[in-house]
């Protein structure tokens, strides 16, 4: 019997693991940098050097070209640590402290697993050496060289350089020479890669992991410097944390940033004060943000937000009973310009030399990072990855105003243990997977969306304030004005023309006969006296005079002319203002309509898949000659009840089209939610919503039935859906909806969180939701405040605060309809 089988493995294998688990010089660089922070050093050097040769009279290599040397202060290791774990390839000690969540002696969370350091340095150079040695211990220097890897021998016979030195340095020194792309660190490369181990490497110092020192080619490299300088000209910057279930959100702009596309407005209305009367204008509208002037510095207005996770944001994934929460973050988003105007050439000249050279880093900067214990995770913000999706608002009229990929800088840091369920794919390009790592995305989401609200708000109000501010000194300030304004010039030219032509004739007949008269005089000299001789020279004077002003009456009368067709014009833009004026009256309505008919499709869609699984099993009772008659009785009952629930649902819809909108009637307000409650019966039944009709005071309306059915419709599905989001994080959680009736008001509340402080100063505004984008629009709410205003109706948030200290509850008044 054969003694001693073991298995063992040819060196080529070990190459090609590190191929394809290292994927490009940078993340190889970046593994060697994380095992300086692993071994708890207070720096790490990188020196790359892409011709000499490194003077050490001990190397075993010492005929190359080219090196990277990377040193560091750290821990260092000993022959046993080198034997028994860097030498064994996916032998990580490292590892063990991750699974029982330990720390080194410095605190620090190792981010290195997988034994990729070693792995790495094939991907850089031909001949790896190390000079290592730990606290008070000789210093150790083996070596070996990538090509034996090549060669037909087993892993084992890989031949390896070993000696001792007699050097108490602590810590570790790579020298990987050979250099195998030499091209990688020359020319416009060295550019792009001095930009992506910039971004690579926090440059922020909050969350710097440690000192980083980079030379290449003889030329250093200050990550820290070069990006405080790029933040000081940011025109807005955002900064955030999620701490347990509080997210806060704060933010700050420049008046530049107000500039766009519109100069000439900033530099009247907002450069002088530096927006001060703008700042005085914000103050009196109603908004969430707690807005705060900045009186110091470039920056003139800010804002602060905080947030409950889960009852402010929905659609949260829950595991063990509870939100998924991927553990504590902090982040900054800052954001710039490329257009020359907008920031003064001395604040170039000062940070960055000249215009160019802060574009040109600027750009190299350009994505938010995700950065695990200083370090970037792959492909975050990395090479135009735009994970944020912030291109999407690009597609918007207002995305010059929005948070745009191309201009913004940023991060959120996150820790190895704090964020321990955020965890690297196996090639180090993104996150896995898992409801956490969901969880994480669509709270940075709800980030973006919250900076580009607010600066949407700025926008919208910036545009009210130039509005208003460029009419207060002028005469015309509306449309009827204008119309007036025009008509006025109209009505004067039809009498001027008239009068005009009159003038005419009179001019031509007076000037041919003063003519007529000088010319006789002229004819005459002998028997004209003195004075008849100077009336010749006055009349043709008069004559000349008259002849200008006959050819001016023809110009000007093709003129008065086409101002009379201005008056066809005007009919026709006015009749035009008044269709546009009419169709977005209808807009409210017909989106309201669209609201609905959203509720009733997905029900007919819920109807007709139950009726489909249904007549699936009836099917294959049939083929198996086991369909009773009792069965049909069965099927043909279901199809009735069915077609009787499409019928509700057609009713539903039915009152809010197009050929009964404009229908008034009269019907008591009870009356009507009772005869909604088959509408909402099976949806309420089926997601356990109890439905309460509380009749107070009851009375008679008289209003179109389809607009009071939208407008109810959009406020109870607004209150279905945070019903469910709060049951999804609660499965105890038994949900209700009230309606109480007492003359003149509806109120319509749900026992929910209730309406966040964050939005509820302006609710009724378009596009003002904290529901995910794929979700909601922001215009439910609003679609019910105008259609209201048709017919003389409010809708207000009533200040009742429920057990969350939170305003609940929806009053309609309907005041202005009530029968008489």
């Amino acid at each position: 019997m054969l003694q001693n089988l073991r298995f063992d493995i040819n060196p080529h294998v070990v190459k090609q693991l590190g191929e394809e688990l290292v994927t490009d010089e940078i993340t190889a660089l970046m593994e060697l940098v994380k095992n300086a922070y692993d071994a708890d050093a207070t720096y790490v050097s990188v020196e790359i050097d892409t011709t000499n040769k490194y003077s050490n009279p001990s190397l075993f290599y010492p005929d190359h070209k080219g090196y990277i040397l990377v040193e560091d202060d750290g821990d260092g290791m000993d022959l046993q640590v080198i034997r028994n774990a860097w030498l064994i390839i996916s032998t990580s000690s490292k590892r063990n402290l991750k699974l029982l969540k330990a720390k080194t002696a410095k605190g620090r969370a190792p981010l290195g697993e997988k034994g990729l350091g070693r792995l790495s340095t094939q991907r850089l150079a031909k001949c790896c050496e190390i000079f290592t040695a730990r606290e008070n211990k000789n210093q150790i220097h083996i070596a070996f060289n990538w090509e034996d890897f090549e060669k037909n021998i087993k892993l084992s016979e890989i031949p390896i350089d070993y000696k001792e030195l007699d050097s108490k340095r602590k810590g570790t020194t790579l020298i990987l020479s050979n250099i195998k792309d030499a091209e990688v660190w020359k020319g416009k490369n060295l550019e792009t890669f001095k930009g992506q181990i910039s971004q690579m490497i926090s440059p922020y110092q909050d969350n710097k992991p440690f000192e980083v020192f980079l030379k290449v080619n003889g030329e250093s490299i200050d990550l820290l410097e070069e990006n405080v300088a790029l933040r000081d000209i940011a025109l807005s910057c955002f900064s955030f944390h999620l701490k347990n279930d509080l997210l806060f959100i704060t933010g700050k702009i420049r008046p530049e940033k107000l500039i766009g596309q519109r100069k000439d407005e900033y530099f009247q209305f907002i450069e002088p004060d530096r927006g001060r009367k703008f700042q005085d204008f914000l103050q009196l509208k109603k908004n969430d943000f707690n807005l705060q002037r900045m009186e110091e510095g470039s920056f003139f207005l800010s804002f602060s937000k905080q947030f409950e996770l889960h009852s402010d944001l929905s659609k949260l994934e829950i595991t063990d009973g509870g939100i998924a929460h991927p553990g504590n973050f902090t982040g900054e988003i800052h954001e710039f310009s490329f257009d020359r105007w907008v920031n003064s050439e001395e604040k170039f000249q000062s940070a960055f030399s000249s215009f160019s050279n802060y574009r040109e880093f600027a750009e190299q900067q350009i994505g938010i990072k995700i950065y695990r214990n200083g370090f970037a995770v792959k492909p975050f913000g990395l090479d135009g990855n735009d994970w944020l999706r912030l291109r999407e608002a690009q597609t918007t009229g207002t995305s010059y105003y929005y948070l745009r990929p191309s201009n913004v800088i940023g991060y959120i840091a996150i820790d190895e243990y704090e964020n321990g369920n955020l965890k690297d794919k196996t090639d180090r390009e993104g996150l896995v997977s898992n409801p956490y790592s969901r969880n994480f995305e669509s709270m940075a989401f709800f980030i973006r969306d919250e900076c580009n609200r607010f600066l949407n708000f700025v926008r919208r109000n910036y545009n009210e304030f130039i509005l208003e501010h460029s009419t207060k000194n002028r005469k015309i300030q509306t449309i009827s004005q204008s119309f007036n304004a025009l008509q006025q010039p109209i009505d004067k030219a039809k009498l001027v023309k008239d009068n005009a032509k009159v003038a005419k004739v009179s001019i031509a007949t007076t000037r041919k006969e003063i003519q007529q008269e000088a010319n006789r005089i002229k004819r005459s000299p002998l028997f004209s006296n003195e004075t008849e001789k100077k009336y010749a020279e006055y009349f043709a004077k008069m004559s000349l005079q008259l002849e200008n002003a006959e050819i001016s009456l023809n110009e000007i009368l093709p003129i008065i002319e086409q101002v009379e067709v201005l008056d066809e014009a005007i009919t026709v833009l006015k009749s035009k203002i008044e269709i546009l004026d009419e169709q977005l009256n209808n807009f409210s309505e017909l989106a309201g309509l669209g609201l609905t008919a959203e509720t009733v499709s997905h029900e007919f869609k819920n109807i007709s898949d139950q009726l489909a699984e249904k007549s699936s099993f009836y099917s294959k009772k049939l083929e198996n000659n086991t369909l009773s008659n009792s069965d049909m009785y069965v099927f043909f009952e279901y199809i009735t009840s069915t077609i009787k629930g499409l019928r509700v649902q057609l009713k539903h819809l039915d009152p809010a089209l197009k050929y009964v909108r404009d229908k008034k009637e009269n019907f008591l307000v009870s009356s009507f939610f009772k005869s909604q409650e088959d509408f909402f019966q099976n949806r309420f039944e089926r997601q356990n919503i109890e439905f309460d009709l509380i009749i107070t005071d009851d009375f008679e309306v008289e209003m179109n039935r389809g607009v009071f059915t939208q407008v109810t419709d959009n406020i109870i599905l607004n209150s279905e859906y945070w019903l469910n989001d709060r049951k999804r994080n609660e499965p105890e959680f038994k949900p209700q909806i009230s309606i109480v009736i007492q003359k003149p008001w509806v109120d319509i509340f749900d026992n929910g969180f209730g309406v966040s402080k964050n939005v509820q100063e302006s609710l009724f505004e378009p596009f003002v939701t904290l529901k995910p984008k794929s979700t909601g629009r922001g215009l439910g709410l609003f679609i019910v405040q105008q259609l209201l205003d048709s017919i003389g109706c409010t809708i207000s948030l009533a200040p009742d605060l429920n057990e969350n200290k939170r305003r609940y509850k929806f009053t309609i008044n309907l005041s202005n309809v009530i029968k008489k």
